[in-house]
């Protein structure tokens, strides 16, 4: 169906909306108006309340090591498709966001109710980001 460099191109233009550089949520947290530059050059703005909401649920030495936006991958190698989060931090918070147990401490598989309710909590602390 797509030749090999047509499907790549395919899949960087649907995520060219993620960040070109990652925020520290600390960092975040001092800002009047949070937000990051996308790799299409759009500046995308994070909710002051999901960023304080997200630094409630971390220790101190977390919250300087967080960054931001979550990143909520494509999981292909699932049987009918699901959704994962990969990263110690990113994991613990996703459990206790979604009252979900992590399949390990660096990876959580999502599924669509799941992913409802995080995006749901998190509509601009996260993104979505699609892989093969």
């Amino acid at each position: 169906m797509f030749s090999n460099g047509t499907f790549e191109k395919f899949i960087a233009s649907m995520n060219r909306h993620l960040p070109a550089t990652r925020r520290r949520l600390i960092d975040l947290l001092n800002e009047e108006n949070p937000s990051y530059i996308g790799k299409d050059g759009n500046t995308y703005t994070i909710s002051k309340s999901e960023i304080e909401y997200i630094a409630s649920l971390l220790d101190d030495v977390d919250k300087e090591r967080l960054k931001l936006p979550i990143f909520i991958m494509t999981d292909t190698s699932y049987p009918g498709g699901a959704w994962k989060v990969s990263g110690r931090i990113e994991v613990q918070l996703v459990s206790r966001i979604i009252c979900r147990e992590p399949e390990n401490e660096n990876e959580i598989r999502i599924f669509y109710p799941h992913l409802m309710e995080l995006r749901k909590r998190l509509p601009t602390a996260t993104t979505c980001l699609y892989v093969p």
